[in-house]
This record gives C-alpha cells, structure tokens and sequence, in this order.
C-alpha cells in the first residue's frame, strides 16, 4: 500500500470551484482500479492551502492513473484554481512493505 499526498495552495479567488471540483473528483477517483481511499484537507491556520490524500493498494495503480485522461483533466484544472505549482510526495508505508515476489508480478 502506498499514500500519494498532494499540496495545493488554492487562489482564494478561486475557492468554491476548487471545493465542487474536488467533490467531483472524489466520487472518480474511488472507482479507479486500486484506489482504496481518497480525501482533501485543509490547514486550519491558511484555509487556502489543501492536501490531497489517496491511499493505493499498489503503486502500479498510481502509475495506471497517471496514463488517463482523468488525471490529465485533474493536473490541467488544479494548475489553473491554485497559485503556486502542487506538490506531490508518494509515501510507503515502513511496516507494511510489499515482499519482493510482490513487486516482481508487476
């Protein structure tokens, strides 16, 4: 299992079109092969910076994901609603990394 956390800070002119498309998103994102969870959060202290949060079974599911057109249209939209460029980070979990033959049926 991995974690794909993205930081985005969102133009605060553009706010209410970031929050329904990220609703949107939600509901698309749960039905991609191997999405297991996926959530957005703000800072308390800036409510204009958000972090996404996907939880996937695999990264070869992330990696599918990146080759569709919904993650095109995703990248496309949050570089226009954000000021600043999102930042992204893939996280593995430490106790729970996949064997080896794991990683060799890929």
């Amino acid at each position: 299992m991995i974690l794909r956390v993205v930081k985005l800070k969102v133009d605060p002119r553009k706010m209410e079109a970031f929050q329904l498309f990220m609703e949107n998103l939600h509901d698309e994102k749960l039905r991609l092969n191997g999405c297991l969870h996926f959530d957005f959060f703000n800072e308390r202290q800036n409510p204009n910076i958000f972090y996404s949060y996907t939880i996937w079974e695999h990264e070869k599911f992330l990696k599918q994901y990146k080759k569709t057109d919904l993650f095109k249209e995703v990248v496309q939209t949050l570089r226009e609603l954000c000021i600043d460029e999102p930042q992204a980070w893939t996280i593995q979990n430490v106790f729970n990394q996949p064997s080896n033959e794991d990683e060799s049926n890929e």
